[in-house]
């Protein structure tokens, strides 16, 4: 039989009906069945996706089979069964993907629930069973096979609809088992099965014998399947084993009678009709390509003195005709070419290019015009080939042809010109070996203010401002060994004037006539002067243009070394403006940068040796100057404070700023920094207790004030013990996408006595105490376990960022910790990311680099925190390998400000160009928020997306970000 099913039993008996299934296929299905039990035991996914992959291949052949019989094939149930088919099929391949433990777990994991895949398989069940019901019914209707189709594909949309918004009744609880409405939808599927078995063999007549024992056969299977899958509790138990194997047996006998019946016979005899046509299709072409031939003699003289290389072939690709040049560039004569493929005669890369346009000729049925290259006999040959195709007196398509030109030399030179008109925007020099400039195109006599025939006349020579003819001959030498290289110089334009120029340039061997040199020249005087702000920005304050904070703490330990050496002192005047936040409200920003500048101005005209100044930070200042021993410190200080106060003018207001000063003495009050800051900063507060506008110098009494500190540092010994500290966490947001990407753990301390202590009170009595090793081990461990619990239930991949204390980062320890933690919760090292302040890195010790090496090991990242306010080293950002950077609040808070903008997109730039992302802190204004999506930045953190919350809180902001 060559059909499935029949309209007259009498026309299939009279047709030899093969067995369908006998004991070879029995025996066959037994060991598949055998092979798949052991792969059920060793991996039930595996087996699952097995299963579900052989009938979703077999209901693709049956949707084929139906509909490239629709037009002939007036069978209402094999018409049905095969268009609802490709969305069952379709239905079934969902739920063979979103079962548990196939990956899918994004979203949050709402792929990886049980209960989808449930959902799918009662979905495409139904629709199946309601399928098969209206095939038994609709056996001798006259159906519109699209009409039915498309129905459906409605029917299958509108289930898989209500999974997705979440109508559809949950089938699986993880823990429970079935619900009641999974089991009474398979009661349902029984139900239908048995309602098609009843119509079927009422219409048995219909049907080849074979193939409704079959079909019957499937049916009762798929009700024993359903059956099966009322029972089992887990997605991978027994239960649901034997109903997968009852599934592939209902599959298999589906396959046996409507694919192996259906499509074998029909598919061998389409193929026996198929090798006659190719049979009168050969004979076709002989035919054609005689008269082909025969046309051909008109021109013979032609094709046989004409110097290009000139051949027709047929449609086979073999050559019919060839001229001497041909036979010339082959070598071979004609009578071997003749009945070959440009296969037999060319290289294998040549041929099927030429073959390659042969066919595109005879497929667009008008000449085409390709450059072609021929490799033979240890030359290149380049070609412009017109392929033609080739058509008899009736316009049939019989071959094709092809004239070829050599056009080698012509496009050697047309290749170099055009070279350099493709880099029109870079400077572009052709230079010899000696020097000569050869060719120039635009851009390099724009850069260098020549005309181009002036350029002509010259050599690289005269233009090179930096080497001289020795350095440039040695280094076109290393360039003829290497090949090629980059470097950088600079260019003396025709007016004087210097330019920096990023060279690369590449040496192209001419034989013996030498060596050409391709230059290609960028202008990078512009980016060379942005990197030069870009560094003088990370050392000075970008509005009093004073050295900032970090490069201060830098400089002033050397400057402290340059007194000792020199048997005098040292003064710290640690100056702090009285009541500028007012003139800020009063005045504006604009008013208060002003003046901040004219106190920078005032500070370096005040009479003093060799004297170290700084912006410290808002509005205030640190003065460190070198005085003689015997100097009246107080009257010092006097003059000082009488500078500052004077008068000035801003906006037609006439203001008077007072200062209050603390004053210190090296090495009278301390033989370090970071002790005269201290020191200086008692004073200072003194200063402001006793009504500001004044100075104080450290006294025995300020000294006494730090019993304070002590109180505080003796109860933060016992805060860890105590329970006292806890973590919370401050999201960070993708500005593209809007999603929470990352969390930074934020310390706080509940101190039962004092309450909640800020941490920028108790933080740095912790690293002067040492407290901050135990702290910040703490701090580590608590943040990496919540994150990795976050993770481990599907909250998604985020980034833990952790403020690591640099006393913490010098710790050999501490990359150990680290490592420990991340095996012991199996979490990502590339999910942690430790923050340092740029003061942490510039110390660059031997520990410090094996630490940061440490932690790279484990993909931990690094991240600059508070970037632009302290050093920012640019090579601190090469050496450490760094991750990230993050704008300091102070530039965004000003965002709208020329300067923090320029300095903002200056890190910006930098940071993407080197590869880095950059992170905005104290984001807290929608307009804040749109300057920096303006100006390229990648995440942002702030109260304008969530101020710093408990676990449980940011717990519950991902959970609400991962609903659908």
């Amino acid at each position: 039989m060559t059909q499935p099913v029949t309209t007259d039993r009498q026309d299939s008996q009279a047709n030899t009906t093969p067995s369908i299934l006998g004991w070879p296929q029995l025996v066959g299905l037994g060991l598949v069945l055998f092979v798949l039990h052991e792969i059920a035991r060793e991996n039930f996914l595996l087996f699952h996706v097995l299963v579900e992959l052989l009938r979703i291949v077999i209901l693709g052949g049956v949707f084929i089979l139906a509909w490239h019989t629709r037009v002939w094939s007036h069978n209402g149930f094999l018409l049905t069964v095969g268009m609802a088919a490709f969305w069952i099929a379709g239905l079934e391949l969902l739920h063979t993907l979103t079962y548990k433990g196939m990956g899918l777990t994004a979203l949050g994991g709402v792929l990886d629930d049980p209960n989808l895949p449930t959902q799918l398989w009662v979905a495409f069940r139904l629709l199946e069973a309601t399928a098969l019901l209206l095939a038994a019914l609709l056996i001798r209707a006259t159906l519109r096979p699209l009409l039915v189709f498309i129905g459906f594909g409605l029917a299958a949309l509108a289930l898989l609809g209500t999974i997705i918004v979440g109508i559809f009744p949950t089938s699986f609880v993880e823990g429970s088992g079935l619900t009641r409405f999974k089991i009474l939808a398979e009661y349902t599927a029984i139900g239908l099965f048995a309602m098609a078995i009843v119509l079927l063999l009422r219409h048995r007549r219909h049907f080849e014998p074979g193939v409704h024992s079959m079909l019957v056969a499937s049916l009762l299977f798929a009700i024993l399947t359903s059956l099966a899958f009322t029972r089992y509790g887990s997605v991978f138990d027994i239960a649901n084993e034997v109903g997968h194997y009852l599934l592939l047996i209902s599959a298999y006998l589906v396959y046996r009678a409507l694919l192996a019946t259906g499509l074998v016979a029909p598919f061998a005899l389409l193929f026996r009709t198929q090798k006659q046509h190719e049979a009168q299709l050969e004979a076709l072409v002989d035919e054609r390509t005689a008269r082909l031939v025969e046309s051909q003699s008109l021109n013979r003289a032609f094709i046989e003195h004409s110097p290009a290389v000139i051949f027709l072939t047929d449609l086979d690709g073999r050559y019919t005709l060839v001229n001497p040049a041909f036979e010339e560039l082959v070598g071979q004569p004609r009578q071997t070419i003749l009945g070959k493929t440009v296969f037999d005669l060319m290289p294998h890369e040549t041929a099927e290019e030429s073959d390659r346009n042969n066919r595109a000729a005879r497929q667009s049925g008008k000449p085409i015009i390709r450059n072609e290259t021929i490799d033979l006999a240890d030359t290149s040959h380049l070609f412009e080939t017109v392929h033609f195709p080739l058509f008899d007196n009736e316009g049939v398509l019989i071959g094709s042809g092809g004239i070829a030109t050599e056009v080698t030399e012509h496009r050697q030179s047309e290749a170099r010109y055009e070279l350099m008109i493709q880099t029109s925007m870079d400077a572009v020099v052709l230079i010899r070996d000696d020097g000569r400039l050869i060719e120039v195109n635009d851009a390099a006599c724009n850069l260098s203010g020549y005309e181009h025939e002036e350029m002509i006349d010259m050599d690289i020579f005269q233009l090179d401002a930096r080497l001289d003819r020795l350095q440039i001959t040695a280094q076109m030498q290393r360039i003829r060994e290497e090949g090629g290289t980059r470097f950088e110089t600079q260019w003396r334009s025709k007016d004087g004037t210097l330019r920096d120029i990023e060279v690369s340039v590449n040496a192209l061997s001419e034989g013996r006539r030498g060596h050409l040199y391709f230059s290609f020249i960028r202008d990078i005087t512009e980016r060379k002067a942005t990197m030069e702000r870009i560094e003088h920005l990370a050392h000075y304050d970008p509005l009093t243009d004073l050295p900032n904070r970090a490069f201060f703490e830098q400089l002033a330990p050397a400057a402290l070394r340059h007194t000792k050496a020199r048997s005098r002192a040292r003064l710290l005047f640690y100056v702090d403006l009285d009541n500028f936040k007012d003139i800020n409200d009063s005045l504006g920003h604009l008013a208060g940068d002003e003046l901040l500048r004219e106190v920078a101005r005032r500070l370096r005209e005040f009479p003093a040796d060799y004297r170290l100044i700084c912006r410290f930070g808002g509005d205030e200042f640190l003065m460190l100057v070198e005085v003689n021993h015997d100097l009246n410190i107080a009257a010092y200080a006097q003059r000082l404070r009488t500078v500052l106060s004077r008068p000035l003018t801003i906006e037609e207001h006439q203001i008077v700023v007072t200062a209050s000063i603390g004053v210190t003495a090296f090495p009278a009050d301390g033989d370090d920094l970071g002790t005269l800051l201290r020191n200086a900063d008692m004073a200072l507060h003194a200063a402001k207790e006793d009504g500001r506008n004044t100075h104080r110098v450290l006294t025995p009494a300020m000294r006494e004030s730090a019993t304070e500190r002590i109180m505080l540092i003796s109860k933060l010994r016992s805060a860890l013990a105590n329970h006292e500290f806890e973590l919370n966490f401050q999201p960070q947001i993708d500005l593209t996408s809007g999603r929470i990407v990352g969390a930074e753990a934020l310390l706080r301390w509940n101190q039962p006595d004092l309450g909640r202590v800020p941490p920028d009170r108790f933080i740095p009595l912790a690293e002067e105490s040492g407290l901050i090793i135990d702290i910040g081990a703490w701090v580590i461990d608590q943040a990496i376990e919540t994150a990795a619990d976050w993770r481990s239930r599907g909250l998604g991949e985020l980034v833990m960022a952790i403020n690591i204390s640099a006393v913490q980062f010098r710790r050999d320890d501490l990359a150990q910790q680290v490592t420990a933690t991340l095996a012991r919760t199996n979490f990502p090292g590339a999910n942690l990311e430790m923050e340092l302040t740029e003061s942490s890195l510039i110390d660059d010790t031997d520990r410090l680099m094996a630490t940061i090496a440490a932690l790279k090991r484990r993909d931990v990242k690094l991240a600059i925190d508070d970037f632009g306010t302290g050093y920012s080293g640019l090579t601190y950002l090469r050496r450490f390998a760094v991750d990230r950077l993050k704008i300091d609040q102070s530039f965004v808070r000003d965002i709208a400000e020329d300067d923090s903008k320029a300095l903002i997109i200056a890190v910006i730039q930098m940071a993407h160009s080197l590869g880095l992302t950059v992170i905005a802190e104290g984001v807290e204004t929608s307009s804040q928020a749109d300057y920096l999506v303006r100006l390229g930045c990648d995440q942002a953190q702030g109260y304008r997306y969530g101020r710093p919350m408990t676990a449980e809180a940011f717990e519950n902001a991902l959970v609400d970000q991962a609903s659908p």
